[in-house]
């Protein structure tokens, strides 16, 4: 497994402290029940559509997030070493 692999890996441990914070968790509440709320109006063909698109979301976001995560611990490591290089 590449490094990239293990810090990606990393990543739900990492933010598992700020996802367990109950601001975070209303937060997806509240997300939660506007989706819920929208549904109501929607056909059965139009839930799935609408489910598909927020799965999407979901999943894009997710990556964002990880690839984030990268850059910020590369760029960190490479932040560090210009200002404390090994001499």
């Amino acid at each position: 497994m590449e490094i990239e692999e293990y810090i990606k890996d990393a990543f739900e441990d990492s933010m598992q402290n700020y996802t367990q914070t109950e601001d975070y968790k209303n937060a997806q509440c509240e997300i939660n029940e506007m989706i819920l709320s929208f549904r109501v109006f929607l056909s059965s063909k139009q839930q799935f559509r609408f489910n598909e698109i927020i799965d999407a979301i979901t999943v894009a976001d997710g990556k964002l997030a990880a690839e984030a995560y990268l850059h910020g611990i590369v760029e960190g490591i490479a932040l560090r070493e210009k200002v404390n290089p090994i001499s």
